[in-house]
């Protein structure tokens, strides 16, 4: 009897498992984000560069400085990155881009980024010992990322 109900029990699984999945692919989207909202679920900020904790306005774009993201599955880790986003206010960004930015907001400028949005290439100048190297540069859509790689503790 309970070698039945434990094959019973994996059936149930095993076909639990499409209906679920074929109840969110044909519900409105905004009902499923409200339901893994309840749950408390979140994208980890290795994806989503983490929180936006400053935004500096230009003439025709304006620039996004994500918080540096050291975490880790356990714990933090000692390297970690920094993204930077810049979004066009009207149709196109600048074909150049030469921006100090402060990613830790202690007043003074972290590393000194010229973007070129026609080549989608970066120069970085680390003007602080935590900032290691950057990344390619990313386009979404008429956007630029770039992720700038970091350390916890200077060299």
């Amino acid at each position: 009897m309970s070698r039945m109900v434990k094959y019973l029990a994996y059936s149930w699984a095993l076909l639990a498992g499409p209906i679920v999945l074929a109840t969110f692919i044909g519900t409105d989207p905004r009902l499923v984000g409200k339901l893994v909202a309840l749950t408390g679920l979140h994208v980890h900020p290795i994806y989503t560069g983490g929180e936006v904790t400053k935004t500096l306005d230009h003439e025709g774009y304006q620039t996004l400085v994500h918080r540096p993201v050291f975490d880790g599955l356990i714990h933090e880790r000692n390297t970690g990155f920094v993204q930077i986003e810049w979004q066009p206010r009207d149709a196109n960004l600048p074909e150049t881009i030469d921006e100090d930015i402060d990613f830790d907001q202690d007043g003074k400028a972290d590393m000194r980024i010229q973007l070129n949005t026609s080549t989608n290439t970066a120069a970085l100048d680390p003007l602080d010992s935590r900032v290691l190297s950057a990344d390619e540069v990313m386009k979404v859509q008429n956007s630029r990322i770039l992720r700038v790689n970091l350390t916890k503790r200077p060299n």
